[in-house]
């Protein structure tokens, strides 16, 4: 009854001419990426994107002003090497920094707690007036892992 599901990479080779033509312009920006990459830190992949190429103006973004700072110092480098790589002038390269949309968050780093530790922090918590705090200092005693646990 129902046709057979395609897939996406299909479906965009038979798309029109206006979807065809920003899939070529994505993959000539990737080229151009990697081509400015190979000239960069190691670190800097998950920092550098390449938003456009426009009348011989690179913009690139990154995601922290220390990376912004590093590359406006390596524009002439990297105007050089998208005219040895990929044969474009460039006249301008433009930074802007762009935080990333999605932050990777760090791992949960975790936290150990010795007995002598505890046993200080219970004792203290039953010469504590405040009822609140004595309560949140037991709390965290009794939350508290040994490196064994």
């Amino acid at each position: 009854m129902g046709t057979t599901p395609r897939s996406i990479q299909s479906l965009l080779h038979t798309a029109t001419p206006d979807i065809a033509d920003l899939i070529g312009r994505a993959r000539f920006l990737e080229r151009m990426r990697r081509a400015i990459l190979e000239i960069l830190p190691e670190a800097a992949g998950a920092h550098v994107r390449v938003a456009a190429y426009d009348n011989y103006r690179l913009r690139l973004h990154v995601t922290h002003g220390g990376w912004a700072t590093r590359l406006r110092y390596m524009q002439p480098s990297i105007a050089q090497a998208l005219a040895q790589r990929m044969r474009l002038h460039i006249e301008q390269v433009e930074i802007k920094v762009r935080p990333d949309p999605n932050p990777v968050a760090p791992a949960p780093v975790p936290r150990f707690m010795s007995d002598t530790a505890r046993t200080h922090i219970r004792r203290s918590a039953r010469y504590i007036e405040d009822s609140e705090l004595a309560g949140a200092l037991e709390r965290l005693a009794a939350a508290g892992r040994g490196p064994e646990q």
